[in-house]
């Protein structure tokens, strides 16, 4: 018996492995723990190789770094750079030249892109993906469900290749949804900030937080979200602070709300006034007014077919539609635009902050 269960369970780490196979991929860039000064290059291969990248602030690209070791699933840090430069780089040897920005140690001027539940429709997620590149922006949130099964190297492959003119030059910083599972893959593909199931990092007078609600929401979790909160709320610096995670805690479509984010996380984010909570999980468009001072956005019109939605006691709006979220700061001030693949803007919201606010 315990033969046959050691052969069954060999055959589907087999299996399983089989499914998740090394992929080649162009290259895509995520945060560090000091963005400021620092950047992760990841890429993939189907063969083993060097990882290896030149790069410099001119095309001559004059510094080059090299890990160890031949392997599939590459992530370099660039480190030692200078604040708000922006750098040009290149995976050697087939690569082209490509550029990134380090993060600004002071900025209150700039844009950000939310969006999640990309997963099956490719026709549908590249329509996104063409509209956000027509605006200007500094970095993308993800708020979980990239693929629609997460140890599928080819929905991977698909994924990356729709949004590879953005991801090589814009730092992408993804959140796990359910559809990740058995989440190991997702682990393999992505080098984040410690401690890398859920992070955080600070852009100009930003803080943004990326939860996981795939693994105890209490806890050790839970800790780490009240330390990282106080931090945030004792800097000076930090004007707004921004969560994104994929189950809502608030939601009118096929979902329920989440009650294990409403009992652990969302008192949390009442009492350190955070600002705008982004989740994904239902594939629909619906803004909360505030609910204690919090305002609660789902934006889950990456790519995944569209649910239904309705409006409860909470929804100021709601849509079932493909979409994203153009977030523009300008010091205490926020306007946040919901656009549609055509262009469309849907829904926008205007956030004021009093000039003692934090």
């Amino acid at each position: 018996m315990e033969k046959a269960l050691f052969f069954l369970y060999t055959s589907l780490l087999f299996a399983q492995y089989q499914q998740f196979r090394p992929f080649s991929s162009r290259s895509y860039l995520t945060v560090t723990d000091l963005p400021t000064h620092s950047v992760y290059v990841n890429w993939n291969t189907e063969s083993p190789t060097s990882s290896m990248i030149a790069y410099g602030l001119t095309s001559l690209l004059k510094d080059t770094i090299k890990i160890s070791g031949r392997r599939n699933f590459h992530h370099v840090e660039l480190t030692q750079l200078l604040p708000a430069t922006t750098y040009l780089y290149k995976v050697i040897p087939y690569g082209a030249i490509n550029t990134f920005t380090t993060f600004p140690e002071h900025a209150d001027s700039f844009s950000f892109i939310v969006f999640g539940d990309t997963r099956t429709d490719s026709a549908a997620h590249q329509s996104v993906i063409d509209r956000m590149a027509a605006h200007e922006f500094e970095f993308i949130l993800h708020s979980g469900d990239l693929v629609e099964h997460g140890d599928r190297s080819d929905e991977w492959r698909t994924f990356f290749n729709i949004e590879d003119t953005l991801l090589r030059s814009k730092h992408f910083m993804p959140t796990v949804g359910n559809h990740e599972k058995p989440f190991w893959p997702y682990d393999t593909l992505f080098a984040l900030p410690s401690p890398e199931d859920y992070y955080s990092f600070n852009y100009g007078n930003v803080h943004v937080i990326m939860l996981n609600t795939e693994i105890d929401m209490s806890g050790v979790q839970r800790d780490w979200l009240l330390n990282d909160l106080t931090i945030a709320c004792d800097d000076a610096s930090i004007d707004w602070i921004f969560v994104t995670l994929h189950r809502p805690p608030f939601t009118s479509g096929r979902h329920n709300p989440n009650t294990s984010v409403r009992r652990h996380w969302c008192p949390l984010f009442e009492e350190y006034n955070v600002d705008i909570v982004f989740a994904g999980h239902d594939h629909t468009y619906e803004r909360t007014s505030k609910i204690n001072g919090v305002t609660y956005i789902v934006a889950g019109g990456g790519g995944a077919p569209l649910y239904d939605v309705g409006r409860s006691m909470w929804t100021t709006y709601s849509e079932k539609t493909h979409h994203f979220c153009l977030v523009h700061i300008k010091g205490k001030q926020l306007l946040l635009k919901a656009i549609k693949p055509n262009g469309t803007v849907f829904d926008s919201l205007v956030l004021n902050k009093p000039t003692d606010a934090r």
